[in-house]
């Protein structure tokens, strides 16, 4: 018989492990099930040209930083991880226009999809706050644009 000291200490634990794996559920996302062609029509119609307009002239292919995608899934979920979550030295992509359209597309093609949530306040200290666009923005935003144009191509078939 294990003493109560303990059996409190494991009802604990698998408490914070269950809530953990919950939170793991909840942020990711399950692509399978979108309309792809209808996001493939967004991409050509919107996204590409707030993608174009951000790069500002910059070749994408100038920075060596190719992500593979397999299929359409693939392609959305790592568009998704770059688009929506910050990275060092670039944090501020999901308020630029690209995003706020993929996230448009994304969460009206995409069943269950919700999106990146932000009320005005945040968007408005955002956008007070906005750092100019670096190097560090523009080698994420890079792979990005290749895995756009994979999903394009391949979400044709």
């Amino acid at each position: 018989v294990l003493p109560d000291a303990l059996l409190f200490v494991l009802s604990v634990f698998f408490r914070k492990i269950f809530i953990l794996q919950l939170v793991g559920l909840v942020l990711t996302y399950n692509f399978t099930d979108c309309d792809f062609e209808k996001i493939r029509k967004k991409y050509q119609e919107v996204i590409y040209q707030a993608l174009d307009k951000y790069m500002n002239g910059t070749k994408s292919t100038g920075f060596n930083n190719y992500i593979y995608c397999e299929d359409p899934p693939d392609c959305l979920t790592k568009i998704n991880r770059i688009t929506f979550y910050p990275n060092h030295g670039c944090t501020s992509l999901a308020q630029e226009v690209f995003a706020v359209r993929t996230n448009a597309a994304l969460t009206l093609h995409c069943p269950g999809y919700s999106g990146m949530q932000m009320n005005n306040t945040q968007a408005k200290k955002k956008r007070k706050k906005r750092e100019a666009t670096t190097n560090k923005c523009w080698e994420q935003v890079s792979p990005l644009i290749e895995l756009w144009r994979r999903f394009s191509r391949i979400s044709k078939q």
